[in-house]
């Protein structure tokens, strides 16, 4: 049965692939890509480290190994989700044991491109001792124990995070959650360690702990074998295996929870009458016409949808990284004149978060398809929806960034620059979610998740829209570059004289080629969003 497994999950996958010749194309060369990255992993390992003091070898291995590990209990449950050939909800109707469904699930798991990077790169971390054999045996046993924990933690969170919060508000507070940790460990690590040689002093003491963790338990049996401590690569091999039974015991939890899902529920109906007998208003005031009402709806997704919540998320997030910037040199660096950066920063993340507003409706579009709004009324209600609230939010946030550096003489320029980058961004936006429509999560799901297949797509998309913007803020940067330079007055006031002006001009016809895109293919978008 658990074979049987194997060749259905590969059938789908198969027939996912016929489906689109570029989805074929762009699987197989991630697929290379990932495979390749582990097989370069485990021949730097086997090359260079037989050369190294076995203090060093064992650190190497333990962290590389539990770094692998953490990896997978981060990005299946908050993420990517678990892969749709191995989701068990496929599995419900057919009557498979669970314990025989996570045998195939398992051995199924190993087939896709990551699971077998994983296992190569724990296995590897095993073939670096090849120069001990003892130590070579206990490193393959205690890699192949890791890998399987490894899969097998990250699908089996995943699986209990999709049963247990099932409610969408705590999906979605999880998910936001999880992004500030993960963007600032960059900086919390930077901040810990000040030189090159604080790493190589704290590395031994982190893989010490984690060689008790479900993470390193394995590899460091290879390394307390290569020191001759052998009671201790037993122990570390009984952990590991401990620990790799527990795991499956998650996952196989997991699988009954899904085949007899837990009782959750959404809202309240009261709260569900309340939500739904609420006027749209935007700006405080009723919607009187399509554009106003479509300006009300996209201002409350805002508060409600976790998908552009997350945008909020990553202004306090650059906060703390542009402040860490200004105060990493100390009194030879930049100081806090970085922090001023804040404004035009957080304005092109803003506007570029409305990029694919149409994809992010899903089969909700069909509702301006059927009421016939114009192309002009959603693409300027859309960009209103933000701009209500943000343009007066990035004035106060662009003021008190330069209050907390003291560099008043730079206001001008500052905000000029500010709202010449919303206006060039958000008028990208306007077009290119009309005109390159691409998967994107749908509601509901985790804003972090990236829909399966579509990789490459969403990265071609996203970066040729990213390029866009540097030729249209050219217009704006040049005199800004100018009124740092010369510290000169005229230049700042030019700054926002040309911010406002082009900011404008660039949102005016971004708007205008959106809404005729718009118009000339509404039902062909309609269609392009219902399949994803």
């Amino acid at each position: 049965m658990a074979l049987t497994l194997v060749r259905l999950r590969w059938a789908l996958t198969l027939n996912q692939w016929r489906r689109s010749t570029f989805t074929l194309v762009f699987a197989v060369l991630g697929a290379l890509y990932v495979l390749g990255l582990a097989v370069f992993v485990v021949v730097m390992l086997v090359t260079f480290l037989p050369d190294a003091w076995v203090v060093d070898r064992g650190t190497v291995t333990v962290l590389v190994a539990s770094a692998l590990a953490l990896g997978w209990l981060l990005i299946p449950p908050f993420i990517t989700g678990v892969d749709a050939t191995l989701d068990p909800h496929s599995f419900v109707l057919f009557p498979v044991r669970a314990r025989t469904l996570i045998a195939g699930l398992t051995l199924s798991a190993f087939t896709t491109p990551a699971g077998l990077a994983t296992l190569i790169v724990m296995l590897g971390t095993g073939l670096s001792w090849w120069d001990i054999p003892a130590a070579l045996a206990a490193g393959l046993v205690g890699g192949a124990l890791t890998a399987v924990t490894a899969v097998a933690s990250g699908y089996g969170l995943a699986g209990l995070m999709a049963a247990y919060a099932g409610r969408r508000r705590v999906r979605e507070v999880i998910s936001i959650a999880l992004l500030i940790p993960v963007m600032l460990s960059g900086v919390i690590v930077a901040q810990t360690l000040n030189s090159l040689g604080d790493l190589f002093d704290v590395a031994p003491r982190v893989a010490a702990v984690a060689a008790w963790t479900p993470f390193g338990a394995g590899p460091a049996a290879a390394w307390a074998v290569a020191e001759g401590q052998g009671l201790r690569a037993a122990a570390h091999l009984l952990v590991a295996a401990a620990w790799c039974l527990a795991a499956l015991a998650l996952w196989h939890l997991a699988v009954r929870r899904t085949v007899e899902p837990v009782a959750v529920g959404g809202g309240s109906a009261r709260e569900a009458g309340r939500a739904d007998g609420a006027p749209l208003r935007w700006l405080g005031r009723p919607a009187t016409g399509p554009r106003t009402a479509i300006a009300a709806r996209a201002q409350r997704y805002w508060l409600r949808d976790p998908r552009y919540a997350a945008g909020l998320v990553m202004i306090p997030v650059l906060a703390a990284v542009l402040w860490f910037a200004s105060t990493a040199g100390g009194d030879a660096g930049p100081g806090l004149g970085m922090l001023t950066m804040l404004g035009p920063v957080s304005a092109w993340a803003l506007a570029y978060s409305i990029s694919a507003d149409i994809a992010y409706d899903h089969t909700a579009f069909h509702l301006h398809v059927v009421s016939g709004v114009r192309g002009a009324d959603d693409r300027w209600g859309r960009v209103m929806g933000l701009a209500g609230w943000g343009v007066p939010a990035l004035v106060v946030l662009t003021v008190a960034t330069t209050a907390a550096a003291g560099r008043w003489d730079l206001l001008p320029a500052l905000l000029g620059l500010t709202l010449g980058l919303f206006g060039v961004t958000a008028a990208m936006s306007a077009f290119v979610s009309a005109r390159f429509v691409y998967p994107v999560p749908k509601p509901g799901e985790s804003p972090f998740k990236t829909p399966q297949g579509a990789t490459m797509r969403i990265m071609l998309v996203q970066g040729a829209a990213m390029l866009v913007v540097v030729p249209l803020a050219v217009p704006v940067v040049v005199p800004f570059v100018v009124a740092l330079v010369t510290q000169s007055a005229v230049w700042g006031w030019a700054t926002l004289a040309v911010g406002l002006a082009w900011g404008a001009v660039a949102l005016w016809l971004g708007v205008r080629m959106g809404a005729a895109w718009y118009d000339r293919a509404q039902a062909e978008t309609y269609q392009a969003v219902a399949a994803f």
